[in-house]
């Protein structure tokens, strides 16, 4: 059974000066997941493949060096690590898109086609009915 304890305002007050007086956490000395620290090592990670190593090889390297990590999660760790705007940037910086087509056109016929659908998919409410 589960006991209600509760605090005094002073106690309280006693905890948060103690949690306000409390130093801030060195860098160094800050602890990452896995996911943060391939997060932190992709440029690294990045320059070995370019290198000609394999994800395996570089598994097994982080591995040795105490980074526990089996091959299929660096892979998913690297890519979660990649920036979600990468293709939208590239396509935006040479004003066009694979098919060609600038940008700015490509994005009002997707405006114009999400339009369209959402006309089509329209709801037209009926009266209730005592009929279940």
């Amino acid at each position: 059974m589960k006991q209600n304890i509760k605090y005094t305002a002073e106690q309280l007050e006693i905890i948060a000066n103690h949690l306000k007086a409390m130093p801030p956490v060195e860098k160094k000395k800050r602890e990452f997941s896995k996911q943060e620290a391939v997060k932190i090592l992709t440029k690294e990670i990045a320059a070995l493949q370019k290198r000609g190593y394999s994800l395996n090889q570089i598994s097994e390297a982080l591995n040795g060096q105490g980074l526990e990590i089996a091959t299929p999660t660096l892979k998913s760790y690297l890519q979660r690590a990649k920036p979600k705007a990468k293709v939208a940037k590239n396509e935006s910086n040479t004003g066009t898109n694979k098919t060609g087509q600038n940008s700015n056109e490509n994005s009002e016929s997707l405006a114009t086609n999400e339009t369209q659908k959402a006309t089509n998919a329209s709801f037209t409410p009926k009266p209730d009915t005592d009929d279940i």
